[in-house]
């Protein structure tokens, strides 16, 4: 699952700050919505994003990559290096 897609689920009827920021990436049509950590945060930064704001992102981005992996999908498994169990089949 994207970032953005992430944010608009959980936090969009949050009244933290996390919240206006979810609020305010609906709104912005500019929003990168594909965007990497970088990418959103530089974005964040060149539209004069205040630093309430840019810990909201950071806050938020490590909470996105607990949650899901940090992958689109979020799906945990081989995107992070963890695979899963061998099976071991006898008496066949």
């Amino acid at each position: 699952m994207k970032f953005y897609n992430w944010m608009v689920r959980k936090h969009l009827r949050t009244k933290a700050p996390v919240g206006e920021l979810a609020r305010a990436m609906q709104l912005d049509r500019q929003f990168p919505k594909d965007g990497d950590r970088a990418s959103i945060r530089k974005y964040l930064e060149d539209t004069g994003a205040g630093s309430k704001c840019l810990d909201a992102f950071e806050k938020a981005w490590r909470k996105y990559e607990r949650e899901t992996g940090g992958t689109e999908t979020g799906v945990r498994g081989k995107e992070k290096g963890r695979h899963l169990p061998k099976v071991r089949v006898t008496g066949i």
